[in-house]
């Protein structure tokens, strides 16, 4: 009887695990949102879609019923997530353009290495603000999600700056 219940326990923590680990992952209808968005948005300045794009996953989160900080960075980490497969995805582009550039490419990376420790940096500050404080996480993931899109469109202006 005390093994079953052990069993029991074990896989509801594990669950409760699991259920947790999903609310930090981006939905479909998440990504189709942003999607959307930058289809929208494609031949707008980088501000624009900067404004209209970044945030359509998260800004609402405190506002819904039974927000709590879990919940609230829950969301600013999928539109992260969102962000960060569409920034890995137009730096591909970009260095696949700069194949016969080898310079160009080496300095790119360099640019993207540097910038992730200024984005960490910066939001690492935003943490130690609040620090101790239930806030803290919430600063810290509303950074990482904005310099995430904001670099994202960046990098595809860069990309399509290739085409030409």
């Amino acid at each position: 009887m005390k093994r079953i219940a052990i069993a029991l326990g074990l896989l509801l923590l594990t669950r409760g695990a699991a259920q947790a680990q999903a609310e930090f992952e981006p939905t479909s209808a998440e990504r189709a949102t942003i999607a959307a968005c930058l289809e929208r948005t494609a031949g707008e300045p980088e501000l624009k879609q900067m404004s209209d794009c970044i945030g359509l996953i998260a800004d609402p989160c405190p506002d819904a019923p039974g927000a709590n900080t879990f919940t609230i960075v829950a969301c600013h980490t999928r539109e992260q997530k969102i962000w960060d497969g569409y920034l890995n995805d137009r730096y591909g582009e970009a260095q696949s353009r700069l194949k016969d550039q080898p310079g160009a490419a080496a300095a790119l990376k360099e640019a993207q290495r540097t910038w992730i420790q200024f984005r960490d940096a910066k939001c690492d500050y935003w943490e130690k603000l609040y620090e101790g404080g239930t806030f803290a996480s919430v600063a810290a993931g509303d950074c990482m999600r904005v310099e995430t899109g904001r670099r994202a469109l960046e990098m595809h202006a860069i990309a399509g700056d290739l085409d030409h």
